[in-house]
């Protein structure tokens, strides 16, 4: 019998010194990842693409990437320097801001989705109180989404599932993520536009 103890006790010592050791591997990972994302964002923006030969499907291919891009949760998709790129050799740019802003809104609309299926789980947290006194009229919740939309947001994901959480109207959470994606994406065309001159 202390002989299974001392196995037991051994085997729980070695798997909480392997739990230590693989703590500091995904610190490594994580930074590589970073990195990764930053040289493939960095190449597809510097890549010499000539976007023009996709003549007309340039748009919906802005839409089917802007469209992925954000409705995968927590994964970064370098969809910004291609929508910058296609708007650059496009015919039509305002249609092109038009439709990355439509896809990233329809995107983002999957992480209000997730908020308003889970809703019953936060009702009862003081923090979704809160909240709920804070956004619970409609120009409130507009203004905030706006902001929180508008800027290169990692975080906005929580912001959907919040709005679709604390319930607020998806007209709301549409048109003001619709307008702030709208903003980005001229800010991004014109910045891209002014940088390449």
């Amino acid at each position: 019998m202390v002989g299974i103890v001392r196995a037991l006790s051994a085997a729980a010592s070695t798997t909480a010194a392997r739990g230590h050791l693989r703590r500091r591997p995904n610190r490594a990972v994580a930074f590589a990842a970073l990195f990764g994302l930053l040289v493939m964002n960095i190449a597809v923006f510097v890549l010499p693409i000539d976007y023009r030969v996709f003549g007309a499907w340039a748009y919906p291919g802005v839409f089917i990437v802007t469209f992925i891009a954000n409705a995968a949760i927590a994964l970064p998709i370098p969809y910004l320097p291609i929508v910058g790129q296609v708007a650059r050799t496009a015919e039509n740019v305002p249609l092109v801001i038009a439709t990355a802003a439509l896809a990233s809104v329809l995107g983002e609309s999957v992480a209000y989705a997730i908020g308003r299926v889970q809703r019953d789980v936060f009702t009862d947290h003081p923090i979704y109180i809160r909240l709920q006194r804070l956004v619970g009229r409609p120009w409130r919740a507009s203004l905030a989404l706006f902001v929180l939309a508008a800027p290169l947001n990692p975080l906005f994901d929580v912001a959907g599932i919040a709005a679709g959480a604390l319930g607020i109207p998806y007209r709301i959470f549409f048109w003001s993520v619709f307008a702030a994606r709208l903003v980005r994406f001229a800010v991004l065309v014109i910045g891209i536009a002014a940088l390449l001159r």
